[in-house]
């Protein structure tokens, strides 16, 4: 029997200019692009994934997000 799972991957690029995604598991499927994006100004205006660069802070910056379907299929096998 297929298991699919569904996690929103929010993707910012960090000080350095590398990817930092953070994964949430079961997100909410009637989700908009606007709420996204919302969430995400707001997790980058914590400071969570600010980089502190001399006397002050360097925020990330919002590179996208997606939603990633993963299907997982057993197979039944039998052990003798």
């Amino acid at each position: 029997m297929a298991e699919t799972k569904t996690i929103l991957q929010l993707d910012f690029i960090s000080h350095e200019g590398k990817t930092v995604s953070i994964k949430l598991a079961d997100p909410r499927e009637d989700l908009t692009a606007e709420e996204i994006q919302n969430a995400m100004e707001q997790l980058n205006n914590t400071r969570v994934l600010y980089k502190i660069h001399g006397a002050y802070f360097v925020p990330a910056k919002i590179k996208g997000a997606k939603f990633i379907d993963t299907v997982t299929n057993e197979f039944d096998i039998e052990i003798e």
